[in-house]
């Protein structure tokens, strides 16, 4: 299994917290199979993108209390969640703020804090499929943003050319 590589991994964070930190998810969309969930994410501010997504293609996620955060680990062996689980977990943190994003040390695993102490654990390890993608706009492809886990453990970034690590 390789790891992330710490540059990728920066890029990606980077992004992901500047268009996502602030934002309240705002929606589910039943995916294209049971074993997709689509959740929506908006700016109730003047913050651009306003209208954000992250579209979890293997079930394999979990809402965290605070305390858990701080043992933030690969679940490799995280069991997929059914498509009424998938549901009733997102409904725990339906109308959450965002306040901070973070990636796993190791695999793209992903970790979005809330407001409430919550946190919403992604996995981001699969060895054939694409974990999640995360983007703006209406669909699936991103209009300006789009950060997809790869698999194997990898993560790609497309952003607007003028976008630069802080």
């Amino acid at each position: 299994m390789s790891i992330i590589t710490p540059s990728d991994r920066e890029f990606a964070e980077c992004a992901l917290k500047n268009i996502f930190n602030g934002s309240s998810l705002d929606g589910i969309k039943f995916g294209v199979g049971p074993r997709s969930t689509f959740i929506y994410f908006i700016h109730y501010s003047d913050k651009e993108p306003d209208k954000l997504w992250i579209n979890i293609e293997v079930n394999k996620f979990a809402v965290l209390n605070n305390k858990a955060k701080s043992e933030f680990l690969v679940f490799e062996n995280m069991r997929e969640l059914s498509e009424e689980e998938a549901i009733s977990t997102i409904l725990e943190i339906r109308r959450e703020q965002i306040v901070d994003i973070s990636l796993g040390e190791n695999s793209p695993s992903l970790l979005i804090s809330f407001n409430s102490g919550k946190c919403l654990y992604i996995n981001g390890y699969d060895k054939n499929v694409e974990c999640w993608q995360a983007g703006d706009g209406e669909g699936i492809t991103g209009d300006d943003w789009l950060i997809v886990v790869v698999p194997g453990n990898e993560i790609a970034a497309w952003t607007p050319d003028d976008f630069e690590l802080n």
